[in-house]
């Protein structure tokens, strides 16, 4: 089936963790090397804000103590940190998305809290660019289950064969494909990138 439809994941796809802030962020405060991901994504509560059963505000709370406990000295609030971390876009996969709108249904499918409207996308101004944005904290579901890409499917009126997910993570990927859609994995390389989605016949005008 052609494709009609091309959903990109946010993390990882559209847009990137600052390396510098979160560098120079672990130094500063006495973290080890990855110490920063670990508190904010394997810290109690991430499953469940992610898909809106805990407050984005307990979940911040349950971050701020997991750095805490690791931290040489008083860390800065969970949530200045959380906003500081995605400032560095992915201004080529934003081009990319912006052209095939002309051609395609392009949409947002996230992991993520309900926080990304209104903190990341509309400062970084791409809020209105999409068609739809699937939150899994507005939806309930998270990926890789199929639920939540079946609810992109109907969000845009297209059966799942005639859609195509992009994620950097290869779990996600598979999830896509279990449903019914057309996966891409994206590694970073945006020549890659454009590439695969060629092969599946999705072509920016």
């Amino acid at each position: 089936m052609t494709i009609k439809a091309v959903f990109f994941d946010f993390g990882g796809v559209l847009g990137h963790w600052d390396r510098d802030y979160v560098g120079a962020f672990e130094t500063e405060y006495g973290l080890p090397e990855g110490g920063m991901l670990k508190a904010l994504y394997g810290t109690k509560g991430w499953r469940e804000v992610e898909i809106g059963d805990l407050a984005v505000d307990d979940w911040l709370a349950n971050v701020e103590v997991a750095l805490g406990e690791v931290a040489s000295k008083p860390v800065p609030s969970a949530h200045s940190v959380w906003k500081r971390l995605w400032n560095a876009m992915d201004q080529d996969v934003i081009a990319l998305a912006r052209r095939l709108r002309s051609t395609y249904k392009v949409g947002v499918l996230s992991n993520t809290t309900l926080m990304l409207e209104e903190e990341v996308l509309t400062p970084n101004g791409i809020l209105d660019m999409w068609d739809v944005i699937i939150n899994s904290a507005r939806v309930g579901i998270a990926k890789p289950d199929a639920g939540i890409y079946h609810a992109a499917a109907e969000a845009v009126g297209l059966p799942p064969e005639a859609c195509v997910h992009i994620d950097d993570l290869e779990n996600n990927v598979r999830g896509a494909e279990a449903a019914g859609f057309k996966g891409v994995l994206h590694r970073g390389d945006f020549a890659e990138l454009t590439g695969q989605l060629a092969a599946l016949g999705v072509f920016a005008a």
